[in-house]
């Protein structure tokens, strides 16, 4: 038996996850990545999202706060 408490946590997410789950658009999650903003891992076409680099990017999203470019 696994007692590991993360064995069922998400590993990655797909950009239309993210996207969904962010109120945010594949085009802006694209963006990000290509910004170097947002690292994503490409698995023959599909492009996966670990779920670690997007807690990363959400936390350092959160540190910037509201600044204005």
């Amino acid at each position: 038996m696994n007692n590991d408490k993360n064995s069922n946590a998400k590993l990655g997410w797909t950009l239309e996850e993210l996207a969904h789950s962010l109120s945010v658009s594949v085009p802006f999650l694209r963006l990000e990545i290509k910004r170097g903003r947002l690292r994503a891992a490409h698995l023959g076409r599909r492009v996966v999202l670990l779920d670690s680099e997007v807690r990363k990017y959400l936390a350092e999203a959160n540190d910037g706060g509201d600044e204005v470019a």
